[in-house]
């Protein structure tokens, strides 16, 4: 009886906030990580309803009707707090891991006395999606404490997908036994799911409140009014002239700090990065400083000797994968070809902003 309530209650939950995540979105068209959202626990509320009540589990339709909406639910929540982040790393790899373990899992299906296999390689493969999707969170740690708070639910989630079938198999011995399933064990088990779910799905609505709220704000705040217009002005010009002493340089440069050294107020500073500059999020607009100094850099002769790897640690880049990955995207060319091509003076092309 435990598993048909949780199989009502759950999806019930689950479609709950998707359609509060899309009236939020019908507010805020531009943000479509908000839209991604809803997708994701529409199709978690239908994983759950067909794991649990739809489909008996011996079919063959429970293996693939289970997973075509987790796998669903995964990619469109990894889509939205990676997009949301400015960071889409591994999206190429969460597909393959996901698409490539289909016809495995049906096969694990169809093969007897392998039933617990399946259940902890499919439990692997969305615990590793989730990894991937806090990974880019990691990138937008410094935006706001709520995207810390964020990305250790996404590592407790990828701990429960570890945790849960190792804690069966350690108890029952059996994934599968329809004893279990019905047993109090297993309703608390599935209560700390949906409990870190729950928090998750209020933790997600919180930031993307809290976007609208910033963007509000920017909005107000680049309204002319009196001498706005030119205390507007004033702002971006200040804002200029620390990056331009440097200040990108350092690694772990946050946003907060960057507020401090311009004495610009965080939803003004965003406003004025994400709106008026034209930036996607503060990272990118960082970047764009610091590609500009390893573009120079790469371009003079003086620095031919110089290792590429020194210069990019120098500008400020952190990681040598990302920071390849940033150049070939703004340049279109690695950054060894860039100074291939450009070792003479003036011949760099421009990066823009």
């Amino acid at each position: 009886m435990s598993q048909q309530i949780i199989g009502l209650l759950n999806p019930l939950l689950a479609v709950t906030f998707s359609l509060t995540f899309f009236a939020f979105w019908l507010v805020q068209k531009d943000k479509r990580y908000i839209l991604a959202f809803a997708g994701a626990y529409l199709a978690f509320g239908a994983g759950i309803f067909v794991s649990n009540v739809a489909i008996g589990a011996e079919s063959s339709w429970h293996v693939f009707g289970t997973h075509l909406f987790y796998s669903i639910s995964a990619l469109l929540l990894f889509r939205g707090v990676s997009e949301r982040a400015g960071h889409q790393s591994g999206t190429l790899l969460a597909l393959v891991i996901l698409a490539g373990i289909t016809p495995v899992l049906i096969w694990i299906h169809s093969v007897s006395g392998l039933a617990n296999l399946r259940i902890i390689v499919a439990n692997a493969s969305y615990a590793a999606i989730v990894l991937l999707a806090a990974g880019n969170l990691w990138h937008n740690r410094n935006s706001h404490r709520l995207d810390y708070w964020l990305f250790i639910l996404f590592i407790l989630m990828a701990i429960q997908f570890v945790v849960r079938p190792a804690a069966v198999l350690a108890v029952e011995g059996e994934l599968l036994n329809s004893e279990y399933r019905g047993s109090v064990y297993y309703s608390v088990l599935n209560l700390v799911l949906s409990f870190i779910t729950l928090m998750m799905a209020i933790t997600l609505f919180a930031v993307c409140g809290l976007d609208y709220v910033r963007a509000q704000a920017g909005k107000v705040s680049k309204r002319p009014s009196g001498s706005d217009p030119v205390s507007h002005d004033e702002k971006i010009r200040q804002l200029r002239e620390v990056m331009e002493t440097g200040l990108f340089r350092e690694h772990d440069l946050t946003l907060n700090q960057l507020c401090q050294k311009t004495g610009i107020h965080e939803y003004q500073l965003r406003a004025l990065i994400n709106q008026e500059m034209g930036y996607r999020n503060f990272r990118e607009f960082l970047n764009s400083y610091r590609l500009r100094e390893v573009q120079a850099h790469l371009s003079r002769p003086e620095f031919e000797t110089v290792p590429i790897t020194t210069i990019a640690l120098d500008a400020g880049f952190n990681s040598i994968p990302s920071f390849n990955r940033v150049f070939k995207a703004e340049f279109g060319v690695s950054p060894s070809e860039y100074r291939a091509e450009n070792q003479q003076p003036g011949a760099a092309r421009q990066v823009s902003g």
